[in-house]
C-alpha cells in the first residue's frame, strides 16, 4: 500500500467516525423527545380525567340546597371548612388543590386521585375562579355566573408544563 492509498484509508475512517458519531447524537436527541411527548400525553389524560371529575358537580353548594339561585347566594372559591378531596360538595372546592402522584412502591390513598395513582412524578395545581359572563378571560372581583377552571400539570422529568383551562357556566 503506498502513501496515498493510506492517506484515502486514513481520511474514510475518519469520515465513518464522523458520521457515526452524528447518527448517535440524533439518535440522543429523538429519544429527548419521545420522552417528552410521552410526560405531555400522560399530563393531558391526567387532566382530562380531573376535569371529568370535577365537571360532576354541582356548580357551586348554593345549587345544593336551592333550585332557583341569586348571584349573591354564590359562594367563594375554595373548600368549605372541613371539605377535603374526595369529599368537596361542589366545582370550586377544588381551588387552591395540589395533587401529587404517590412515590413509588406507596400505596395511594383516598386523597390522591385515581388518575394520578399509576403515575410518577406528577403534580397538578388546581386554580377555579369566578370570571365575567361576557369575557372570561376577565377575573372578576366578586362572584359570577361563570367560573374558570386552569390546570397547570407539572412533571419532574420533563421542563414542560401542560396548562389546561375549561369554563364552567351556569
Amino acid at each position: 500500500m503506498n502513501t496515498g492509498q493510506m492517506m484515502l484509508t486514513i481520511a474514510a475512517f475518519m469520515l465513518l467516525g464522523v458520521v457515526t458519531l452524528n447518527l448517535r447524537t440524533a439518535s440522543f436527541q429523538n429519544e429527548e423527545v419521545l420522552d417528552g411527548n410521552e410526560y405531555t400525553q400522560k399530563a393531558v389524560a391526567i387532566g382530562r380525567s380531573l376535569i371529568e371529575e370535577m365537571q360532576e358537580k354541582p356548580f357551586d353548594a348554593a345549587f345544593n340546597t336551592k333550585k332557583i339561585v341569586k348571584l349573591q347566594d354564590l359562594t367563594s372559591c375554595g373548600p368549605g371548612t372541613g371539605e377535603k378531596y374526595p369529599n368537596f360538595s361542589d366545582l370550586d372546592d377544588f381551588h387552591g388543590s395540589v395533587f401529587r402522584s404517590p412515590a413509588p412502591g406507596v400505596t395511594p390513598t383516598t386523597t390522591t386521585p385515581k388518575c394520578l395513582w399509576d403515575t410518577w412524578g406528577y403534580t397538578v395545581r388546581v386554580t377555579v375562579e369566578y370570571v365575567s359572563t361576557t369575557n372570561p378571560t376577565v377575573k372578576v372581583s366578586g362572584t359570577s355566573f361563570a367560573k374558570r377552571v386552569t390546570l397547570s400539570i407539572f412533571n419532574s422529568f420533563s421542563n414542560e408544563t401542560v396548562i389546561m383551562s375549561y369554563l364552567a357556566a351556569y
